[in-house]
């Protein structure tokens, strides 16, 4: 069994940084309550106000999966397609020290 991380950006359109960030965070609480969520963290660029970055450790591919098709994430998915924004997703493999 080997650990899934993903690494979710997400940029707001003008005006909508607090819509997004509530959508990520209702995503956050619902996460916490799924086995195999190991992580959910929020951060937004110091940079770039309104554009988030999103930690995420799954303890292995099936738990990534039910993520994916929860309903809170089918939720989070109408609440992006509202906001017109689509998130850039990158999967991670830990590597052992």
């Amino acid at each position: 069994m080997t650990a899934t991380g993903v690494l979710a950006t997400l940029v707001s359109p003008e005006g909508r940084r607090d819509d997004v960030l509530a959508a990520i965070q209702a995503l956050q609480a619902a996460s916490d309550d799924e086995p195999g969520t190991t992580l959910f963290e929020i951060h937004e660029h110091r940079d770039e106000p309104g554009t988030f970055s999103v930690f995420e450790r799954y303890a292995d591919d099936e738990a990534v999966t039910a993520h994916r098709f929860s309903p809170a994430m089918e939720a989070f998915r109408e609440a992006l397609t509202d906001l017109g924004i689509r998130p850039t997703l990158v999967f991670l493999t830990p590597v052992n020290r």
